[in-house]
């Protein structure tokens, strides 16, 4: 066999083992060739190699039927660290996380202007990676490299962000922006999509080789996991559930068609709106031109009726797309993240009736539908993930000078 197929097989062998010490957390050398169909020869070569190398390592357990304690082999957390930065509307979030994807530090930075220009995002990104590594005291050293989560039409592939609705930035490649600035592997992924990597990982589906990951942000993303790979599509865009049309006459949504889904679904769309419904006289903001989401949850959750209807008529909506996705890929999960779930029942509870009436029984009980406790900080750990799975599968990024 030539010597490049050989390292190629070789680096996929390592991949497998690594991936199925990370599902079972522990596992032996003899259970690690039988779930990988790799010989004991071969596992006990490449298990002593990552060893060397400090991603695994040796735990020794209690004998359940007396006799030789097992030796069984696990990720070792401090093996490789890792930087994640989300990019919203809001601020950039910025994580080191262990090989683990264990949290170690956080630092947040808030984004005051309405609109940023991507060389100044990069000075911010920058900014706030130098803050988290000095707050963690991390070294240069220490940092295998760096992942980039924003919501908007990326190929990861190339690095280049397709359109960015926040800024209405088209066509900019900002990983390679960043990378020339820190000098260290950077990956750039939808925000979604990170957010089903870091599930699948480490998440409550681990294991499982088909799901959806649904956000509920200022637009409504999705992250598709098909035979236990990330579906991206040919050009890397799949997974726009929000641009999906809902009704051809509907609102005008922020990519310019109409009726999208998000333009009923999304917290931008809520507040438009809740808007709307105030300059009609049906409630009262003492501001309501500058209310905003947490404003307007605020209001619905004192029991304010239009704003009640505005969430049950979006999750009306919700329900329907979903139902149409379960029809389409019959997933073993659905979760549901992001702030808009912040809403609860009174967006929840319409969704699911909605679900219940579009699908029969046989549909409904293939597929569990489970909406998350939010955490700003999920999309910037599955960044940090993203590095991970570089990882995985070549030792080549661990260990690297960064800025």
């Amino acid at each position: 066999m030539p010597a490049a197929n050989r390292e190629l097989l070789r680096a996929i062998n390592r991949f497998e083992i690594l991936d199925t010490t990370r599902v079972h957390k522990l596992i032996s050398r003899v259970d690690l060739a039988k779930t990988t169909g790799l010989s004991k020869a071969s596992v006990t070569g490449i298990t002593a190699d990552l060893i060397d190398e400090g991603l695994l390592f040796e735990k020794e357990v209690s004998a359940s039927m007396g006799g030789r304690r097992p030796i069984l082999l696990a990720l070792n957390p401090d093996g490789a660290y890792s930087l994640g930065v989300y990019l919203s509307f809001l601020g950039i979030s910025v994580l080191i996380v262990n090989f683990e994807a264990t949290i170690l530090n956080e630092y947040f930075l808030p984004l005051q202007a309405k609109h940023y220009t991507p060389d100044a995002i990069v000075d911010k990104i920058v900014q706030a990676v130098h803050a988290c590594m000095w707050e963690a005291n991390f070294s240069k050293n220490q940092i295998s490299g760096l992942g980039i989560s924003i919501p908007g039409l990326v190929d990861s592939q190339t690095g280049m962000i397709r359109f960015f609705p926040n800024y209405g930035w088209e066509n900019v490649n900002l990983r390679d922006m960043v990378q020339q600035r820190i000098d260290h592997p950077t990956y750039i992924e939808n925000s979604a999509n990170t957010l089903a990597l870091a599930e699948q990982w480490f998440g409550d589906v681990r294991g499982v080789d088909n799901f959806i990951v649904i956000t509920l942000e200022h637009g409504v993303g999705m992250g598709i996991v098909l035979d236990g790979k990330l579906y991206r599509g040919q050009k890397g865009v799949a997974g726009e559930f929000g641009h999906t049309t809902v009704d051809p006459d509907g609102p005008l949504c922020r990519c310019g068609q109409k009726g999208c889904l998000e333009a009923i679904v999304g917290n931008r769309a809520i507040v438009l709106a809740a808007r709307a419904a105030a300059a009609k006289g049906e409630w009262h903001p003492e501001n309501p031109e500058t209310i905003t989401i947490d404003d307007v949850l605020s209001a619905a959750k004192t029991g304010e009726p239009c704003l009640h209807n505005i969430y049950a008529h979006a999750g009306k909506v919700l329900g329907m797309g979903i139902a149409n996705l379960i029809r389409i890929f019959n997933p073993a999960k659905i979760l549901i993240s992001g702030k808009g779930v912040e809403a609860g029942e009174m967006l929840f509870a319409s969704m699911y009736q909605t679900i219940s009436r579009c699908l029969t029984d046989t549909f409904i009980s293939d597929t569990a539908i489970r909406v998350q406790n939010w955490d700003r900080k999920d999309y910037a750990r599955g960044a940090g993930t993203m590095v991970l799975q570089e990882i995985h599968k070549s030792p080549a990024h661990r260990n690297v000078q960064i800025m």
